[in-house]
């Protein structure tokens, strides 16, 4: 009885009776602590977040030197003398790449200031991808003499690793607990005394390479030399709770090898042999393990100050359950009433909005021509109170019902306007065509000039109507019937244009250099540069000309698109309407919401998405219009023998 009553009060009432209570509870008892604690606790846990977000780089880093390492002695053919940890192209770039997504994933996760001091490294990233086709394509010899190119490669792989190094610099400036702090600082110590080793061993090696170590080697070597000596001072000097892992993980003996290396190469008492047995020496002799070390007593640490920030937090609950228990009683009925129905609700509306509605609604919209379209049965949102969840549940069903109608009334509209333009485009081919021929024949058999100019003209109205035929069906998804299968000089296409526009007198040609296309893209180039000439006629004053100019843009591989450019002086367009303009013809609105008079704008831009041709408006300097054709290079040919007229001539053409 108790649960059928609350079930018809209104939701107001049963929100002030689910929390006034326990709000009252919880405000006299906790807001002292919370206010407190709460800032302190959220710090702490925030700390920690960002301390462990300094471990990430390592994993990456790592693949990124092992990826760099393995290039380097493979471009000169020294890979069986050098001890690496991981071998071959594809291994050391599949581990670089699990490491850059995981990354990624760590850095998008916990944003804030580790995507701040990580984004610059994460910008740079997709020059990796680069930097492999390179070393792919690259053809040189695998032996010393391909050490320029080793070199370039190993610089470009330094590049991409130091501004990694780099977040984890600023990383560290921005963490307050001392603890933390000093492993932040010990991780990208260590992360930069593997690069400094990496750097100051290829270095050495450059240099006995050449034969003589010149005043550059030599002040390069020194300067790296320097910098791990600092490194190492600044490494030994680690305080607790890292003191340990620094003690037991220094690798010492690599220390002395590279120590001594640099100082025997700057008084010219080292080979090349010698340089590559130290950087053969195994990976757990160098400083990668103790960075994994470090970086395991760091994850603990900031676990360690996570978990006194959770029992924090944890007696913050515990005092606020206290609170909550007190109303908890009163409250069990109220609150199960709410939520229950709104989870039901929120699960019903979702999987509405999400997935039956738009599914019902695309198979109306899809419904194959010939078929009926029909309303689909689709399940109502039901839930079992009687009060406002209920009345939303019921809006929500009405909503439902009036969106499938409406799609139902769209389908139905859609299709009786499809089914005109067919049957209209259609009736005026069939009719045209035989008026065609006709007048063709007319023509054949006429030898009085007067009436030979006469029925020139009426061809040339009648083909002006065919592509207004061609133009219904092109809307209502009909292709074509006109192709060509020989390829078509782009010059032989604009005269089939103006063979399709009134006033093509006044169409001048302004420089189209010679190009070919193929025969079945011909016909639909023709009429999309009848649209563009049409529209440009009709906006230009009747005794100014329209320009038409054709050129191949190249690049530096050679060939390139080809664009041809239709320029009126006309009074032109405002920069909303040029903005409104180039969506329909970029396809991204629908022909049914324009009024007509935009109509040739949509045909353009079917024709021009069957080809992949971009078209688009521009103001010109002058004053006026240009509307800018660019074809793909895929529609562009380059004819083995002179192609043959394939397209009808224009009646006129000037320039």
């Amino acid at each position: 009885m108790l649960g059928g009553s609350v079930r018809r009060l209104p939701i107001r009432f049963k929100l002030v009776g689910a929390l006034a209570v326990p709000l009252l509870c919880l405000l006299a008892v906790v807001v002292a602590e919370v206010v407190g604690t709460s800032r302190e606790v959220h710090r702490v846990l925030d700390q920690s977040e960002t301390a462990t977000a300094a471990i990430g780089p390592s994993g990456l880093m790592t693949g990124l030197q092992d990826e760099r390492n393995w290039a380097a002695v493979e471009l000169i053919g020294q890979q069986g003398l050098v001890n690496l940890p991981v071998t071959g192209y594809e291994e050391t770039r599949q581990r670089t790449d699990a490491a850059i997504s995981e990354f990624i994933r760590e850095v998008q996760g916990k944003g804030g200031a580790v995507a701040d001091a990580y984004g610059p490294a994460l910008d740079n990233i997709h020059e990796l991808q680069q930097l492999r086709e390179d070393i792919d394509a690259s053809k040189g010899p695998r032996d010393i003499t391909n050490n320029v190119f080793a070199d370039e490669m190993f610089t470009r792989y330094a590049r991409l690793i130091t501004p990694f190094q780099d977040g984890n610099t600023r990383l560290a400036l921005v963490i307050d607990d001392p603890d933390l702090r000093r492993g932040v600082e010990l991780v990208d110590v260590t992360s930069r005394q593997i690069e400094c080793s990496a750097n100051l061993l290829r270095a050495i090696i450059q240099s006995q390479l050449d034969g003589t170590i010149s005043r550059e080697d030599v002040q390069l070597i020194a300067s790296l030399s320097s910098e791990y000596a600092r490194n190492v001072e600044t490494i030994q000097s680690a305080k607790p709770p890292y003191s340990k892992d620094v003690a037991d993980g220094v690798p010492r003996e690599f220390d002395e090898q590279v120590t001594k290396l640099a100082v025997d190469t700057i008084h010219g008492k080292s080979n090349v042999v010698e340089a590559l047995d130290v950087a053969a020496i195994p990976v757990e002799d160098t400083y990668n393990v103790m960075r994994d070390d470090i970086a395991r007593r760091l994850r603990d640490e900031a676990k360690e100050s996570a978990a006194e920030a959770d029992r924090t937090i944890g007696m913050l609950r515990a005092l606020a359950a206290a609170a909550v228990l007190i109303a908890g009683l009163a409250t069990w009925i109220v609150s199960r009433s709410i939520t229950s129905p709104l989870r039901s609700l929120t699960r019903q509306a979702t999987d509405m909005a999400s997935h039956r509605l738009p599914e019902a609604v695309v198979g109306i919209l899809e419904t194959p021509l010939g078929d009926d379209v029909a309303m689909p049965q689709v399940q109502a949102v039901n839930v079992t109170t009687k009060d406002e969840v209920s009345d939303v549940a019921d809006a929500l069903n009405t909503v439902q019902s009036s969106a499938l109608g409406l799609a139902v009334e769209q389908a139905v509209l859609r299709r009786n306007i499809a089914d005109s333009f067919v049957n209209l485009g259609r009736r005026n081919q069939n009719l045209l065509s035989r008026q065609l021929n006709f007048i063709t024949e007319l023509e054949a058999n006429e030898t009085d000039p007067d009436t030979l100019a006469n029925l020139f003209r009426l061809d040339h109205l009648a083909t002006r109507m065919r592509r207004n035929a061609e133009s219904l069906l092109l809307l209502a998804g009909v292709d074509p019937p006109r192709t060509w299968s020989q390829p078509v000089r782009v010059n032989d296409v604009i005269r089939a244009a103006l063979g399709e526009v009134e006033d093509y007198q006044r169409v001048v040609d302004r420089g189209v250099e010679p190009a070919t296309i193929h025969g079945s893209a011909a016909a639909d180039l023709a009429h999309l540069l009848a649209e563009l000439i049409d529209n440009a006629l009709v906006y230009s004053p009747p005794d100014q000309a329209v320009e038409v100019r054709g050129g191949r843009r190249s690049t530096a591989m050679g060939g390139g698109a080809y664009t041809l450019a239709v320029i009126d002086a006309g009074l032109g367009m405002r920069p909303d309407e040029l903005a409104r303009a180039n969506q329909r013809l970029a396809g991204a609105e629908s022909f049914t919401i324009a009024p007509s008079k935009y109509l040739g704008h949509y045909v353009a831009g079917h024709l021009a998405a069957r080809h992949s041709i971009t078209v688009s408006l521009h103001s010109s300097p002058g004053g006026g219009v240009t509307a800018v054709t660019v074809l793909p290079e895929s529609l562009l040919v380059e004819p083995a023998a002179p192609i043959p007229p394939a397209m009808p001539a224009p009646l006129s053409w000037s320039g």
